[in-house]
């Protein structure tokens, strides 16, 4: 105070703004220590808003109720105080365990945003991901002046982009959209965060058999499967598909994938083979294996994979006769005629087929064929040969039987049944006697000398011929 007073004077300070500065409420001097100066301190007041420095006024009052009364009239006083603002505008992320890291299965990771300071009116966040074939993001995220401390989770997707690329990493952008925002956050620098993503594709092709396996039979019948890369290749992958055993089954040979077609299954087609052998039905293996030299190196290491393929067989044990003209026919001179005979399948070892007249008096033929595995297929013929028996007895049929000697024939043949061949041979007997004269004419005289001439018949008769 400037002068002594009588009584207490009671002096009170006040903020123009509160928000900025805030102060002590009141003093009190009494006679004793008027003329001891007292402190008003003057504390500055956090708001968050983004205002720059402030000035306020502080006032300084004499309270007259409680004031000594010649104090009553003095005029009040003021201190203009400034509020330095630390406000800066800004954003602050914070990561889940200090890292993101997805996987393209579709785990997910965070993060979250929060301004760090208060706006006077919205900002936008846009959040973008360098590479959304490894990472997705959601976007954006607003800000206003109610929620501005509140932070917001951004959720990181891994992406499945089906290629064999290794663990990814991508950056996520956080920026301010300046047009949408409070323009004191326009200079605010973007901010990135560093995503790593976990590649779940694997190497390999994977195989479809149609109706769940693989059967052909050796008349030439098909049957697929298909084949299909599990992974996008960086390059071309060719697949060599081969057969253990051409002779029962053939198949396609390469399939060629790209980076393009990997995910379309190709088609492989199995065709029965025609080998003749009697082996019974017979199981061969394709596999399926990666071309190194010409592959992705990705997949060099992936595993040969094999499919069964079940042949039919289709070969009979059995022999074909063909006889020439269609018949077979031959007379008592003689004469012949043929007829052959081929096995309808291919042996494992020799077959023996014994061939026998009914009536070798009409008709005599060979005795027997032997048959191999290199002969098989080559017809070998029996020649039938008439036989003259001097008997006036008609065209004669007589049966030639072919039968498999299954003592010294493979077993496969033994329950093959005979087969026969009709052969009619024609009669060249023929009813009649023959005369011959002695000396070429028949002479006597009356004295009773004699003269001869034989008689004799031409055919053998059924029964006694008597001649007169």
């Amino acid at each position: 105070l400037d002068a002594q007073p009588a009584s207490n004077v009671v002096i009170a300070m006040s903020s123009s703004d509160t928000g900025e500065a805030t102060l002590s409420g009141t003093i009190t001097f009494t006679s004793a220590n008027w003329d001891t100066a007292q402190t008003v301190t003057v504390t500055g007041v956090n708001e968050n808003i983004i205002d720059g420095n402030q000035s306020s006024t502080v006032t300084v009052t004499i309270v007259d109720s409680i004031s000594d009364n010649d104090f009553s009239g003095v005029a009040d006083q003021t201190v203009s105080a400034t509020t330095t603002d630390d406000d800066v505008a800004g954003f602050t992320i914070v990561e889940s365990d200090g890292s993101t890291e997805v996987a393209e299965s579709g785990t997910t990771d965070t993060f979250t945003v929060v301004l760090d300071a208060q706006p006077a009116s919205d900002v936008v966040l846009t959040v973008t991901s360098s590479d959304t074939g490894e990472a997705t993001v959601n976007s954006p995220l607003t800000f206003t002046s109610a929620n501005w401390d509140t932070a917001q989770t951004i959720t990181v997707t891994g992406a499945d982009d089906n290629l064999i690329d290794g663990t990814i990493g991508s950056t996520i952008t956080i920026a301010v959209d300046d047009a949408n925002s409070n323009d004191d956050f326009d200079a605010v620098a973007d901010q990135t965060v560093s995503v790593t993503t976990s590649d779940d594709d694997v190497a390999g092709f994977t195989i479809v058999e149609s109706g769940g396996s693989t059967s052909v039979d050796e008349s030439g019948t098909t049957d697929t499967f298909t084949v299909v890369l599990d992974a996008e290749p960086n390059s071309d992958v060719v697949l060599t598909v081969a057969s253990s055993d051409t002779g029962e089954a053939t198949v396609t040979s390469t399939l060629t994938f790209t980076s393009a077609n990997w995910d379309t299954a190709q088609t492989v087609t199995v065709t029965g083979a025609d080998e003749s052998i009697i082996d019974g039905d017979q199981t061969s293996t394709i596999t399926i294996s990666i071309d190194d030299a010409n592959s992705d190196n990705n997949f060099d290491s992936v595993a040969d994979q094999t499919v069964s393929a079940t042949t039919t067989d289709d070969d009979v044990a059995g022999f074909t006769i063909v006889e020439s003209g269609g018949s077979t026919s031959v007379d008592e001179s003689g004469t012949t005629d043929t007829f052959t005979v081929v096995l309808n399948a291919e042996p494992a070892s020799d077959v023996v087929i014994s061939i026998s007249s009914s009536d070798t008096g009409e008709a005599t033929v060979t005795s027997t064929l032997t048959f191999t595995s290199a002969n098989w297929d080559t017809a070998q013929t029996i020649t039938v040969t008439g036989a003259d028996e001097d008997v006036v007895d008609g065209s004669i049929s007589s049966t030639i039987t072919i039968v498999v000697d299954d003592g010294n024939s493979d077993d496969d043949f033994d329950s093959v049944a005979d087969q026969t061949v009709s052969v009619t041979t024609t009669d060249d007997d023929v009813a009649g006697f023959t005369i011959v004269e002695s000396g070429g004419s028949t002479s006597v005289d009356e004295s009773g000398t004699t003269d001869t001439f034989t008689v004799v018949l031409n055919a053998e008769p059924a029964s006694d011929v008597v001649l007169t």
